[in-house]
């Protein structure tokens, strides 16, 4: 199939492609070739969350095509049109990053009728939630921090140290952040929520996810390859149904 075909395949499906800059380099891989990558969100209003992202998150914006990718150091963040899904609660229930000033922070979230909780989780349009943690010695005004998954599977984390090498007890445990996981049933599956799925950019795509079938995980999809722009895809999902997509092609361009 031709790029030009793949093109709007890409734009719903693919994070973030090449030309990130070092203020948005991702973290070089772990033993097992895997780090963080993108968080997807699923938004009926690009140009808002945009604007949210850039003026008040001072995030710096791309384009590869047709894509338009949305930066902070250690992560690429995608927005994709669509309307989410608004009852139940999904497994992956926020994610997180770290901030130099949290007043400071906050301050600029009021200014734009953002209130942060006591938990410090901020609610952004459209049901986002997104934490900050204050590092008053980050080097960077805000940086990404964690993934936090919520589920009745107290095995759950094994399984991401057994497939993706994420360390355990609790700190820096996996290149560019964290995996966080809270004990509560009920939850859904992410697919077709604000935060549609998390993304992880991996050396060596064939190979990883030939190891991961072998394991006994299946793709979602097969390997989307773009040699155009050397990038590939696919998707898993965890035992809980967080939605995982797997690129290889963000890194180091």
């Amino acid at each position: 199939m031709k790029f030009a075909c793949l093109l709007p395949l890409f734009a719903a499906l693919v994070c973030a492609i090449f030309t990130p800059a070092a203020f948005a380099q991702l973290t070089p891989v772990n033993d097992k070739g895997v780090t963080m990558g993108h968080i997807h969100l699923i938004v009926p209003d690009i140009e808002a969350h945009k604007k949210l992202w850039v003026d008040t998150f001072g995030a710096q914006v791309s384009h590869a095509g047709a894509l338009e990718l949305i930066k902070l150091p250690g992560i690429i963040i995608l927005l994709t049109k669509g309307k989410p899904v608004t009852s139940g609660e999904p497994v992956a229930d926020h994610f997180a990053f770290l901030v130099r000033d949290l007043a400071a922070m906050k301050i600029k979230l009021a200014a734009a009728n953002i209130q942060v909780g006591d938990d410090s989780i901020a609610k952004l349009p459209d049901g986002v939630r997104m934490e900050l943690i204050e590092d008053k010695g980050l080097k960077v005004p805000m940086a990404f921090h964690h993934y936090h998954i919520f589920s009745a599977d107290t095995g759950l984390s094994n399984w991401y140290m057994q497939h993706f090498g994420v360390v355990f007890p609790a700190g820096p445990n996996f290149p560019g952040g964290e995996m966080r996981f809270s004990t509560q049933a009920n939850r859904e599956p992410t697919k077709g929520y604000v935060f549609d799925h998390i993304g992880f950019e991996i050396k060596g795509l064939p190979e990883f996810c030939k190891k991961l079938e072998a394991d006994g995980i299946k793709l979602d999809m097969g390997i989307i390859d773009a040699p155009q722009i050397g990038l590939r895809v696919t998707f898993v999902t965890d035992p809980v149904g967080t939605r995982i997509e797997l690129t290889e092609g963000l890194a180091g361009k």
